[in-house]
């Protein structure tokens, strides 16, 4: 994306360029076979840099900077209508729709057009989906607790030392919840600022990097990452739900701020937030909007020592 392309210009270069039944989507085929592979970005409107990242990939593709070698990728605008808008979502997350989804709002009808399409391209070997952050520059790999197959693509796709490692009931509806129902290896990751260059930066090589790892294309134009020797991982115990003016009475808190049981943390009109145990905050921004449907959550803290990239 240039940077003085505005939203209307990138949803209009998806619908150029959509070539399939899913709207704004764009898929790229090489004449050999091979896995296909699914990059996401936009599933929440204010978050551009996978969107970003995902325009600057295809054109290099069109111009030539990189050849697809075999297999097939889909690049997938998540929630257009919020992208238009630069917000999180219009009716509700879409990331917590994909469960059950309500075709009387405008994010159930898109999550039920996605799981259409997952299900119908029964040959997809991996999902990744690509966030940022408002506040800060924020990075962190997330999948679902005990998740081998997804542990082991982040390892092999990102440099990332921190990790989150989620219970399912603590985040229902994810769009990688959905995607591994079809058995789609899947993955999301936080790649900073919303605005940082370098968020679009870190979304455009784990495109490659999956694609390398898929043996889909080449590693020659990107350079070779230090793998982290050591990977912190919060694992989830609970999530942080918000009522009505909800605050965190701890200054600061963030990812990683350890919390003792029975230590109040946060505070809204219905009751104060205490932890039931000895644990850590995951927390990704401070400001919790009224719509938000957790405000992060409390983990316990996993090191996991990497020898090598699998």
């Amino acid at each position: 994306m240039n940077a003085e392309e505005s939203r209307e210009e990138i949803l209009d270069y998806f619908k150029k360029h959509g070539n399939c039944e899913l709207p704004y989507c764009i898929e790229i085929a090489a004449d050999k076979a091979g896995e296909h592979v699914v990059i996401v970005g936009g599933t929440h409107g204010n978050e551009p840099a996978g969107v970003n990242a995902m325009v600057g990939f295809h054109r290099r593709l069109k111009d030539g900077k990189i050849k697809l070698n075999s297999g097939k990728v889909s690049l997938l605008l998540g929630n257009p209508q919020a992208y238009r808008n630069d917000q999180r979502y219009l009716d509700g997350d879409l990331n917590r729709s994909f469960s059950d989804p309500d075709g009387a709002t405008l994010e159930g009808r898109r999550a039920g057009e996605i799981i259409a399409y997952l299900g119908r391209n029964n040959e997809i070997a991996a999902l990744l989906d690509l966030h940022s952050v408002s506040i800060g520059d924020f990075k962190i790999c997330v999948y679902e607790k005990d998740n081998a197959q997804s542990l082991n693509l982040a390892l092999s796709i990102s440099d990332i030392p921190l990790h989150f490692a989620y219970h399912p009931d603590h985040m229902p509806g994810t769009l990688i919840e959905a995607a591994g129902t079809h058995q789609i290896c899947s993955l999301i990751v936080e790649c900073g600022n919303h605005l940082s260059e370098s968020a679009t930066n870190m979304a455009l090589d784990l495109i490659h990097a999956i694609l390398v790892h898929k043996k889909l294309t080449d590693a020659l134009l990107w350079p070779e990452k230090k793998i982290p020797g050591t990977i912190t991982q919060y694992e989830s115990i609970q999530p942080i739900k918000p009522g009505a003016n909800f605050r965190f009475i701890i200054e600061p808190l963030e990812t990683g701020t350890k919390l003792e049981s029975g230590q109040q943390f946060a505070i809204d009109d219905n009751r104060i937030h205490i932890a039931p145990e000895d644990c850590h905050a995951v927390v990704p921004s401070m400001t919790v909007k009224p719509t938000d449907v957790d405000a992060g959550f409390l983990g316990k803290k996993n090191l996991i020592e990497i020898k090598k990239r699998k």
